[in-house]
């Protein structure tokens, strides 16, 4: 035991350490104010007076690191102390009055398994050595073979290799949480469009982060009609995605009721408006499809504009917001549109603004004009073809730069005999 007689003691002691304030001597009589050093707190189980004492004067030797030790002479008194924070690194003795051997330290590592240990033992046997790393020991030390530096650069690795453990834990466990949190944003998208004679229709939402506030959806209206939602709320991540599902919610629970898109946009703002703060709000369009007049009437909530285009790729309408987005105006009164007849061969195209303002790496912005002339030449496909070819396009575009926002498009085709390919 480095050659120092055994001096047992029985409770935790705090040993000698430089001073606080980082003063050093400079000669009689004479101290000047150093950098303040970094300090680490070492809980050493060790039951050797003499052995505690070296260790305590190996580590005050070390530059540019202050260690605070304190010490416990047995097991039960140095598991005790974990309970409570303070620790950096531990130093154990596997030969102890309540405990001897790798048990020692498979005790203590059970009891504080965040805690970084390490071995310095004078059992000098390389199967126990292995046997202690793979339990989870930081490092194995032999008394006798160890100086100042070598003790210091263990405990730092030990702190550090456990600190680097940790922060791996937790992103790990960040990692599975936005997964899933992703998986379920997911879920609320609807895989497919509800089958609907003379129609075809397709969405497709990417958000720019794990979770967005993009919102696309498919009403099915008590008369028969059909709901188009397509939504984006302020922001994108974690929060938005949130406001995005209660959205989503509400609209569900209304259009049970009510038929005109405008009303439940009103109704909507009301209950959101309770639900969103200053710097939240959300743009929405609602459609209402008649599949047996064939016509289409909405309310946009300030949402970007919608787009309707004939069989030959012109654009002969304009679907504008109507007002503002919701949760602005608590008591405002949405409005519904005059009904637009659809014809045979009619595209209308709902956005929200993530596809016009992706941009190049020199900030060049994609824009509306190459929106519509990719959905022109893409006409005669079906409506999934388009929306993905869309959103690749987008992506070449950028040059697979990381997603400024949430991506979200919902295309609606009256059918037609025709059909082709991009």
């Amino acid at each position: 035991m480095l050659g120092y007689a055994m001096e047992p003691y029985d409770e935790l002691t705090p040993f000698p350490f430089p001073s606080p304030l980082g003063i050093r001597a400079m000669g009689p009589g004479a101290a000047v104010p150093t950098r303040p050093l970094k300090r680490i707190k070492v809980l050493l189980i060790e039951d050797s007076r003499g052995d505690a004492r070296l260790i305590e004067e190996y580590l005050a030797e070390v530059e540019g690191l202050r260690f605070e030790v304190e010490g416990a002479a047995r097991l039960a008194q140095g598991m005790e102390r974990l309970t409570r924070p303070g620790v950096d690194v531990v130093l154990l003795d596997l030969s102890l009055p309540d405990s001897r051997g790798l048990d020692t330290f498979i005790k203590l590592h059970a009891a504080a398994p965040h805690v970084p240990t390490v071995v310095l033992t004078g059992f000098d046997d390389e199967d126990l050595a292995l046997r202690a790393v793979q339990e989870g020991a930081e490092d194995y030390l032999v008394k006798g073979h160890v100086n100042s530096n070598l003790l210091a650069r263990s405990l730092r690795y030990a702190i550090e290799r456990n600190r680097r453990r940790s922060a791996e834990r937790a992103l790990r466990l960040t990692e599975e949480k936005i997964g899933v949190a992703r998986e379920i944003q997911q879920k609320l998208f609807p895989a497919e469009a509800p089958a609907l004679a003379g129609f075809d229709i397709a969405g497709v939402s990417i958000p720019a982060e794990a979770t967005g506030g993009d919102y696309f959806d498919y009403l099915r209206f008590p008369d028969g009609s059909l709901g188009v939602v397509i939504g984006d709320v302020s922001g994108h991540g974690f929060g938005p995605a949130l406001l995005m599902a209660a959205t989503r919610a509400y609209l569900r629970a209304l259009a049970q009721t009510y038929t005109d898109v405008g009303t439940i946009l009103t109704l909507a703002n009301r209950v959101l408006a309770e639900d969103i703060g200053d710097d939240l709000f959300v743009t929405l369009f609602l459609g209402r499809l008649d599949p047996g007049t064939r016509s289409l009437q909405y309310a946009s909530a300030g949402h970007p504009t919608s787009y309707l285009l004939d069989g030959a790729g012109r654009t002969r309408g304009l679907l504008k917001s109507t007002a503002v987005p919701l949760g602005v105006l608590p008591e405002l009164q949405y409005v519904t549109s005059e009904a637009m007849r659809l014809e045979a061969g009619d595209l209308v195209l709902f956005l929200t603004d993530g596809i016009a303002e992706a941009r190049t790496p020199d900030q060049t912005p994609f824009g509306v004009d190459r929106i519509l002339d990719f959905v022109r030449s893409c006409r005669t496909s079906d409506a999934r073809r388009i929306v993905n070819d869309l959103y690749q396009t987008v992506r070449t575009f950028s040059q697979n730069t990381p997603q400024r926002d949430d991506i979200t498009a919902v295309v609606l085709k009256v059918s037609d005999s025709r059909l082709g390919t991009c």
